[in-house]
């Protein structure tokens, strides 16, 4: 197992953030397909189910067309903020590693010149909370990917029931009287 510094620890959460970020777009793109094709079969269902005069079947086949043409243009455009996103989420997540990378060699720089290793530790003493953080990122991410993957439809996403917190109390209160 590799030692962990404040840097990589630090770069770990930049990166489950990312992910999280990432997913999240992923999401919103599914729940506007999902959307979009929704609208487009009902509206392919209403158009096909009534008997309208003076509309054949070419007629109710053309206003279909058209619908899903204007659904097209309304997925594009729904989809251009996500691809925006997407570009902005790398980009702040690689400015962030390297401003990481930045104020580490910096810290080397400085405890070398002043032969001293007092800023490694206060990264030491700091290191428990980044870990904490990171599990933090890592709960947000797990969470993020089941969101994505359950408004893309994947039904079969095992969700997690909440802990029951009432058993604990129990034994707490036993723990107390004895």
């Amino acid at each position: 197992m590799s030692t962990q510094t404040l840097t990589s620890v630090a770069m770990n959460v930049v990166g489950q953030y990312n992910q999280a970020g990432k997913q999240l777009v992923r999401a919103y793109r599914a729940g506007t397909a999902r959307a979009v094709d929704a609208v487009n079969e009902r509206f392919a269902s209403a158009v096909n189910a009534r008997s309208l005069p003076l509309v054949n079947d070419q007629v109710k086949s053309s206003l279909i067309d058209a619908q899903q043409q204007a659904a097209g243009f309304v997925t594009f455009g729904l989809g251009l903020p996500a691809s925006g996103a997407d570009i902005t989420i790398d980009q702040v997540a690689r400015r962030v590693n390297m401003g990481i990378e930045r104020i580490s060699g910096t810290t080397a720089r400085i405890e070398t010149a002043f032969d001293t290793t007092a800023l490694e530790k206060v990264g030491v003493f700091a290191l428990p909370m980044a870990h904490v953080s990171l599990e933090l990122a890592n709960v947000v991410a797990k969470g993020s990917k089941r969101l994505s993957a359950r408004v893309a439809g994947n039904d079969d996403v095992a969700v997690s029931a909440p802990a029951k917190k009432a058993a604990k109390k129990r034994v707490q209160r036993a723990t107390r009287r004895a």
